[in-house]
């Protein structure tokens, strides 16, 4: 079979799957061929914009069920305006699990940074992050930290690169806090930027213990990128919905009714 006509073959596959997703299992059983031969596939596919190169498979881009897709990553400001009293009460929550003598890791999400007015007077915890505002607002708080370093990007503020990727091979963290662009049943926690995705991965295999940072906006979302699957983090959010509870650890947080209306 020519690549043309598997191609064709694959995005028929997902205009008629229910959830238009397909996995690399299910396509290596259909056209009797290796896994390794239908990620290349894949991968050439959404090079060329055919598709969404998702975990464990592809996703169609003209998606047209109740998932939304996130290609781009929002400025700063704007993700920081976005839901702020509900990131308050989540950041809260994620605080209060650090305690004395842990090498904390915080990634460079505004739900994350949200957590600095929170944080326990423990004088003996390491903070690491790959974000230069959220060090900046730990020294301002006489809170030592260690930044990665590496190339900066400026939309989401955060290092990204093999520097950064090098500097975190010294850490073992036994707690890190994450954010996430999307949540999904098949995509899992995802991100718009592949080299966020390295960062976020890599930080997440460090640590011991990790918690995903997401009000219910993030879920039913998919972004470009996974950077991890359900089995390690939990997730810390307001809303939890059903369908995953029985995917993905939740924690629960309370919000005021007010702030929920």
């Amino acid at each position: 079979m020519s690549l043309k006509t598997r191609d064709s073959e694959i995005l028929k596959l997902l205009d008629e799957s229910p959830s238009q997703f397909v996995s690399v299992e299910s396509l290596a059983e259909y056209f009797k061929t290796s896994e390794s031969t239908i990620r290349r596939d894949l991968q050439r596919m959404a090079s060329q914009h055919q598709i969404m190169r998702v975990h464990g498979g592809a996703a169609s881009l003209h998606f047209s069920g109740n998932f939304k897709f996130e290609r781009l990553d929002k400025e700063y400001l704007e993700r920081e305006r976005t839901e702020p009293e509900v990131k308050k009460y989540i950041a809260k929550k994620a605080a209060s699990f650090i305690k004395d003598g842990s090498c904390v890791y915080m990634d460079a999400s505004t739900t994350v940074a949200s957590m600095i007015p929170f944080l326990p007077s423990h004088k003996n915890v390491c903070y690491v992050t790959n974000s230069p505002l959220l060090a900046q607002k730990l020294v301002e708080k006489g809170i030592t930290c260690y930044v990665t370093g590496g190339e900066l990007k400026l939309t989401t503020n955060a290092f990204i690169g093999s520097y950064a990727l090098e500097f975190l091979k010294r850490f073992n963290f036994d707690i890190g806090f994450f954010g996430t662009n999307g949540i999904h049943p098949q995509a899992k926690f995802t991100t718009p930027d592949p080299q966020e995705c390295a960062i976020k991965a890599a930080a997440i295999n460090k640590c011991f213990t990790s918690y995903i940072l997401a009000d219910h906006t993030k879920f039913d979302r998919i972004s470009t990128a996974t950077f991890s699957d359900f089995t390690r983090p939990i997730i810390i959010t307001e809303k939890i919905d059903e369908k995953y509870k029985s995917l993905v650890k939740m924690i629960s947080v309370d919000i005021p009714a007010d702030i929920e209306d």
